[in-house]
């Protein structure tokens, strides 16, 4: 009875144990099936992350080689120019120019043949045929351009007309207006795929705008020089404000650590660009300038001039290459980075996959929480969303060193965001005077123009009269000290409501919103007033009477912040037509 008894309940024993041994094997079964899903999402999110940021390498290299190429077309049709102002000096006959012209020709048509391809063959990320329409009408006009020019060229030189020969460069000049709409659907595009480019962009751009004003400079003079005729008072100041336009332009990205990437070999073509273009080339349109401001006997002809002017312009397209050819560079290490990541990231998640099997509880403990807190922290910094401080959180091992890592990654961020604020206000402010500097003003007028605001608004541009020559005979110290003072005297006289701006070199601007042109008008004769009748005082104790003229036009009569523009500049040409010192409008 007792063996019996005993027996039944070692049974019953082995029994439970059975059990209990399925259940724990069923139980250890769900847990490894829970750590297996659980560690194929993971690995699945890695895996997409990094896939994403091997799609973005690939998208922003595409993009920007684009850009690359638009850019090329638009050097390759400002440099067309060149041989273009040549034959209408010389004419047609069988020579280097022409054949030179022809060479530039068919550059261009191949350029501009390739990019409206590449508009519409589906190898950019997203559809670019909004491309396609802009890159139309810059054919068209390069169209039109080229056979008027042909047609000038075609004429004996005692037939070439000055107005003629202006409008047929004007017309070589409206090609690369006709462009300018492709660089911003670029630029715009570069800023949507990643806004890190955004900078790049820009910078790029300005340097195509180098190399084209730097072009224009030389075309704007080369009429009267083609047909042995003095400069008129337009080619003299459309020179002169281009010159302007390249100074400010050079003061931006000719400064150190301006063009983000530029390697430092590359330096010296910011050396050369001083000492050949802003030096040499420079020198020669002065020269130009001298004599034909009182005769056209001019020292070279329409050939010689552009024979020696165009080389001093070839650092600026290096320059220009050379950036775009680093960031190129730059990209595609990065897309070859974000290649191997992917490689490696597939490999050690599946490692990570046979470890999580191993250690199941210790690494989703050690491992995985920790690397997804890592994560979720470096994706909401990336969209610049605020985390909490990590340290501490990953113990004393690799993990506590990580958190450490994206903490110190946390702070520098927030210290480029303060950084990043302090240079938009520079941007946007000039250094010497702390008015509104041009890019500001143009930006709220593109605004006014976009919000289709009321014409209830004037503007009204000064300049500085003889300022170069107050610049040859005190010296830049005191020019600065006058446009300082300049300044000062006209924030003194404008209401808190008007936007008072440097417009550029010697040249200030005043908007002066809900107010009629007579009331602009008495503006900018109390500013002219108030001016002539303060003498600056320079640090030696002598003084120095500055005026100034002044344009003044209203939005009722010009819509558009280009033509308010426009209408003043022309005011203030008729001010200083008439003698200076004066408000005209």
């Amino acid at each position: 009875m007792t063996n019996h008894t005993d027996n039944e309940l070692e049974g019953r024993k082995s029994v439970g144990d059975i059990r209990s041994a399925k259940l724990l094997r069923r139980k250890l079964q769900w847990l490894i099936g829970i750590v297996v899903a659980c560690t194929g999402v993971l690995a699945t999110e890695i895996i997409a992350a990094s896939y994403s940021d091997f799609v973005i390498a690939r998208r922003n290299l595409v993009e920007v080689m684009a850009f690359c190429r638009v850019l090329d077309t638009a050097t390759y049709l400002s440099a067309e120019r060149g041989p273009s102002n040549g034959v209408m000096g010389i004419g047609v006959a069988t020579g280097p120019v022409q054949t030179r012209l022809a060479e530039f020709r068919s550059r261009s048509d191949a350029a501009l043949s390739e990019i409206m391809a590449g508009a519409t063959d589906g190898s950019r990320s997203e559809p670019a045929a909004a491309l396609s329409p802009i890159l139309a009408e810059v054919q068209r006009r390069l169209v039109i351009a080229r056979a008027e020019i042909d047609r000038i060229a075609a004429l004996p030189p005692e037939r070439r007309d000055l107005k003629e020969i202006q409008l047929a460069i004007e017309g070589m000049f409206a090609v690369i207006d006709a462009m300018r709409p492709a660089f911003d659907w670029n630029i715009q595009r570069l800023t949507n795929t990643d806004p890190d480019l955004a900078g790049i962009a820009i910078a790029a751009h300005m340097l195509a705008n180098l190399r084209e004003d730097g072009g224009r400079l030389a075309s704007q003079l080369m009429a009267p020089v083609a047909v042995g005729k003095p400069l008129e008072a337009r080619n003299i100041a459309d020179s002169e404000r281009t010159r302007g336009r390249l100074q400010e332009i050079w003061s931006v990205v000719g400064r150190p650590g301006a063009l983000p990437g530029l390697k430092p070999k590359n330096i010296a073509d910011i050396a050369a660009i001083e000492h050949e273009f802003f030096g040499e080339g420079f020198a020669i349109i002065d020269r130009v300038v001298s004599v034909g401001r009182h005769t056209g006997h001019y020292p070279m002809t329409a050939e010689q001039f552009t024979d020696r002017y165009v080389p001093k312009m070839k650092p600026l397209e290096i320059l220009r290459r050379d950036f775009m050819d680093a960031t190129v560079e730059r990209l595609a290490s990065s897309k070859t980075q974000a290649s191997i990541k992917l490689t490696i990231a597939s490999t050690a998640t599946f490692a990570l996959f046979i470890v999580l099997l191993i250690l199941m509880r210790r690494a989703r403990s050690l491992v995985f929480e920790p690397l997804l807190l890592a994560r979720h922290s470096i994706i909401e910094l990336a969209n610049d969303r605020p985390i909490a401080r990590l340290s501490g959180r990953g113990g004393e091992g690799e993990m506590g060193r990580l958190f450490d890592a994206i903490d110190v990654l946390r702070v520098r961020l927030d210290e480029r965001t303060l950084l990043m604020k302090h240079i938009e206000r520079q941007a946007e402010t000039d250094e010497l005077t702390g008015l509104l500097n041009r890019r500001a003003l143009e930006l709220i007028g593109g605004a006014e123009d976009a919000a289709g605001s009321d014409k209830n608004a004037c503007l009204i541009l000064m300049d500085i009269d003889h300022f170069k020559q107050i610049n040859d005979t005190h010296g830049h110290l005191v020019g600065d000290i006058v446009l300082k003072e300049t300044a000062r005297i006209i924030r003194y006289s404008v209401r808190s409501s008007d936007l008072v701006a440097r417009f550029g070199g010697e040249e200030f601007a005043v908007i002066t919103p809900g107010d009629d042109l007579e009331a602009a008008r008495a503006l900018a004769e109390r500013i002219r007033s108030n001016l002539a009748r303060a003498p600056i005082t320079l640090a030696d104790g002598r003084e120095l009477n500055v005026t100034a003229s002044f344009g003044v036009a209203g939005a009722d009569a010009n819509p558009g912040w280009k033509g308010l523009i426009e209408s003043a500049d022309t005011e203030l040409y008729r001010a200083k037509s008439a003698g200076r010192n004066r408000v005209c409008g």
